[in-house]
């Protein structure tokens, strides 16, 4: 991995989710196995980085964006609260340099499901942005974004 920020698990499959930042070009998520090999130096996400080859298998990250969405991905958590039943099961993860907010759903080994999210904190641009640094979660599975910014913990709501 280039540089891991975030990792969690899942509090009911207790899969575990990394947002790695890229370098020059994307941003990506990983699912963590013991032992695995995540292609830095010879990629970045699903994209030739170097010219190098690995002896290994790579695991092939199972999100990614590129930079004209942002440039510094910040792991997040599942849902697993009550308030938006319809984000069960969803990763929700960000980007710190430009406040926006995504949702994937993880599946049988792939992903089903994947969307920008209009959050009553993020998707803002220019001095009014949020810049989420981190994530955290309650004991009821709601889920919390750190602005670095501003030194906040924001409760995070989806728009409907």
């Amino acid at each position: 991995m280039r540089n891991p920020w975030r990792f969690s698990f899942d509090r009911e499959t207790n899969t575990m989710y990394c947002g790695d930042v890229g370098q020059n070009k994307y941003e990506e998520i990983d699912i963590i196995t013991k032992g695995g090999n995540y292609g830095w130096r010879i990629r970045e996400g699903l994209h030739a980085f170097s010219n190098e080859k690995s002896q290994q298998t790579l695991i092939d990250p199972i999100a990614e964006y590129d930079r004209r969405l942002g440039q510094s991905v910040t792991g997040g958590y599942v849902y697993r609260g009550k308030k938006f039943p319809e984000l069960q099961g969803v990763y929700l993860y960000a980007d710190f340099a430009s406040g926006r907010f995504w949702g994937l759903r993880y599946e049988n080994g792939k992903v089903t499901w994947n969307r920008e999210l209009e959050t009553t904190i993020g998707n803002k641009t220019g001095p009014n942005r949020i810049s989420i640094s981190s994530f955290g979660e309650d004991l009821d599975g709601e889920l919390y974004a750190c602005d670095h910014e501003r030194g906040m913990v924001y409760q995070i709501t989806v728009q409907k």
